[in-house]
């Protein structure tokens, strides 16, 4: 009975070490999910820079439309509808945009919450690989760099217009 115990209690210490040392190492972290992180990161630093301005975005169309009622001159109320039109491209494209955003699986992540913004989560993480990640991310970022550019240009053709 004595030797029954002393097993028990020996086996029991070493796979609550083995447990113990599972734990303490944690999963490897996959470098590859890892540079996708970065990635997504830096595009969410890049949606904080233009949040504000597409938020901006109704009131320059205000502005807008109200300048269009004083002209008579139709090239210029036909520039004031083009420029209108690309300020709701830019704006439906942010939108979609952040309704196609990809969380990497692992990567702690805060919500900005902008004043009266309902809170969008992302999509959760795809099974894929972490090469497959990292391309997801590359796109993502592509996507909201062109539309900070495409919101830099309307901006440009908006000081022109008013």
């Amino acid at each position: 009975m004595k030797t029954f115990i002393h097993r028990t209690f020996v086996y029991g210490c070493a796979f609550a070490l083995g447990t113990l040392g599972l734990v303490a190492c944690g999963p490897d972290k996959d470098p590859k999910m890892e540079e996708a992180g970065k990635i997504h990161l830096a595009s969410m630093e890049i949606e904080e820079a233009l949040h504000e301005q597409i938020e901006g975005i109704d009131s320059l169309k205000v502005v807008l439309n109200d300048k269009k009622k004083s002209l008579t001159d139709a090239a210029a109320i036909a520039s004031i509808d083009s420029t209108v039109a690309q300020l709701d491209a830019v704006a439906k494209s942010f939108e979609e945009w952040e309704e196609n955003l990809v969380e990497v699986p692992g990567l702690p992540h805060e919500h900005h919450h902008h004043e009266g913004e309902e809170h969008h989560d992302h999509k959760p993480a795809p099974e894929v690989s972490g090469e497959q990640m990292i391309e997801i991310q590359k796109e993502i970022k592509a996507n909201i760099e062109k539309i900070k550019a495409d919101l830099e240009s309307v901006q440009e053709k908006v000081k022109k217009v008013l």
